[in-house]
């Protein structure tokens, strides 16, 4: 695996001119058309992923109504490989609202913003999401509240799950999803690899973001475990302790695979 400047440069001039054409039916979609939402926005990052070169592999039925995705944080490329996968609106924290373009097109993509340090408004913010819900919209969460190198999932936040217990949502589903991301030019992502995919810490996103699209083919599972209905649960903290186990053992198990598949090409490397 090589680091090129020179695909880092294409893929940002190609990127720039599909996000400014399909930002710009996106507009024009919500203020004339208004319907079909969905379609310019999975457009929008479907086409993203195939100039950034990634590769999806997903196992498992998402939900297509009425439905809570709950998923693990790895990366910004998380947006784009769930984006693509599935109709549902993203909930970010509200220090985006302050990046500048970006913001833009998160109002273009009905982003619900909330804002986790604020514990005293759990409350109104967990109404905003359910308002959004009941008007039609999937919506996908992440609890960790930050993200991770992806090779174990964050303890999650059971304060985010207090949708459960609204009275007006209980013809809704909660679904896990667990994001790995499993390959780099073909290489088993292993501890040394995942820096350049994963997005965490004190990372800056611009060169982080620039380095990542010098790259070359990028691999991700994604799996859609069962659903389940909000009613099957007792309480949120039930709801928490679910979704968390699902998703956890899921990515313990892709990366011990990984870490198999990666010893079995060292071991036929020593014979060569």
């Amino acid at each position: 695996m090589l680091y090129s400047p020179t695909l880092s440069f294409i893929r940002f001039v190609v990127t720039v001119p599909w996000i400014m054409l399909i930002g710009l039916f996106q507009f024009f979609n919500l203020i004339f058309v208004k319907k079909h939402f969905f379609f310019f926005y999975k457009i929008f990052f479907f086409g993203l992923t195939k100039i950034f070169g990634i590769k999806i592999n997903i196992s498992g039925f998402p939900k297509k109504k009425k439905v809570l995705f709950i998923s693990n944080h790895i990366s910004y490329l998380d947006i784009l490989i769930l984006g693509s996968s599935i109709d549902a609106v993203f909930v970010a924290k509200s220090d985006i609202k302050d990046w500048p373009i970006i913001n833009k097109f998160c109002a273009l993509g009905r982003t619900i913003f909330i804002d986790r340090k604020r514990i005293r408004s759990v409350e109104k913010q967990m109404k905003l999401i359910e308002n959004s819900m009941m008007k039609g919209l999937n919506v996908i969460l992440f609890p960790e509240g930050t993200s991770s190198d992806g090779s174990k999932v964050l303890k999650f936040k059971s304060s985010l799950f207090k949708l459960i217990d609204s009275e007006r949502l209980k013809d809704f589903n909660l679904q896990p999803i667990s994001i790995t991301y499993s390959k780099l030019d073909g290489l088993p992502l292993d501890k040394f690899f995942r820096p350049f995919l994963a997005w965490f810490g004190a990372m800056d996103l611009l060169s982080h973001a620039w380095k990542f699209l010098g790259l070359g083919v990028s691999e991700v599972n994604v799996k859609f475990h069962n659903s389940k209905k909000f009613t099957s649960f007792s309480d949120r903290k039930t709801a928490c302790k679910f979704c968390y186990e699902k998703i956890s053992y899921q990515v313990k198990h892709d990366f011990s695979s990984l870490e198999i598949v990666d010893k079995i090409k060292l071991y036929e490397f020593k014979f060569l």
